[in-house]
């Protein structure tokens, strides 16, 4: 049975309340990083009563909004994460309220990163079913000193004592070199050791050069990921390099689409994944 999407009065109220709820969370994560340690100590913790697994088949959405600032971004996202288990959104705003317009998707982890006195901005995971984990960590950029967020969740699988890992992640864009960024993977090196079961990320890795694309390659051998490909590939690129990706392990790619828009910078990702 479809939900009905509310009334234009009910979503705005539902948008304010949210929109409140989130900043100050956001405020209070943002103040004390939560930490790859918190992430790591909370895998395989207690499911929640009456917790819903995800699968066999999971439909993702991966997408930089843009802040959500352009005209039309509600639209299109109502569009495209309608049918998906999973939307993970960079450059979220706070203040736009984005999981007003997806009432389907009931649960949110919100990763903080940028924020000035009037927004504060992130990765953010929507799902329809709760996840057993929720933490967040973030990597300062060294030029700009930005934060670049990633969020952890972790969801039960169905008919499976293992569960899904899921990372989003806006990856470090402006620095001298590639410390900060192998520095961001190893964190993300050091979560996924400890995990045993299939793993997902998504997000924007600004891959915009040779050498961090190398870096991310490095990174998925050591972990057994394979990227998604994408055929025709016309997900968002800089110096013909493109900058989101979806890696997974332990999980087939069903089907794979980019969807060419003009509310955002970037191209949002449509992914189906299958369990095996």
């Amino acid at each position: 049975m479809t939900t009905p999407f509310p009334s234009p009065a009910t979503a705005a109220i539902a948008r304010c309340i949210l929109a409140t709820l989130l900043l100050c969370r956001a405020v209070l994560v943002g103040a004390e990083p939560q930490g790859i340690a918190h992430c790591i100590a909370g895998l395989g913790a207690e499911q929640r009563q009456n917790a819903v697994p995800l699968g066999p088949d999971i439909h993702i959405v991966s997408w930089n909004i843009q802040k959500a600032g352009n005209p039309g971004w509600a639209e299109d996202l109502q569009l495209f994460a309608s049918g998906a288990e999973l939307a993970f959104l960079q450059e979220a705003s706070v203040s736009a309220a984005i999981p007003g317009n997806l009432p389907e998707a009931g649960f949110l982890a919100f990763a903080p990163g940028y924020r000035n006195d009037s927004d504060v901005t992130g990765v953010l995971t929507l799902s329809r079913y709760p996840p057993s984990l929720e933490c967040d960590f973030s990597s300062d950029e060294p030029l700009l000193q930005t934060p670049k967020a990633a969020s952890v969740t972790e969801y039960p699988l169905a008919g499976r004592d293992e569960r899904l890992l899921a990372i989003n992640i806006h990856s470090v864009n402006f620095s001298f070199g590639l410390q900060r960024y192998r520095e961001q993977l190893a964190a993300l090196s050091t979560l996924i050791q400890r995990h045993t079961g299939p793993v997902l990320i998504a997000g924007d890795l600004n891959t915009w050069n040779n050498y961090r694309m190398q870096a991310l390659n490095d990174f998925m051998a050591a972990h057994d990921l394979s990227a998604v490909r994408f055929l025709p590939d016309l997900r968002t690129t800089v110096f013909g390099n493109a900058l989101d990706h979806v890696l997974v392990r332990g999980l087939q790619t069903a089907s794979a689409v980019v969807i060419p828009v003009e509310t955002s910078d970037h191209n949002p990702l449509l992914v189906s994944l299958r369990l095996p």
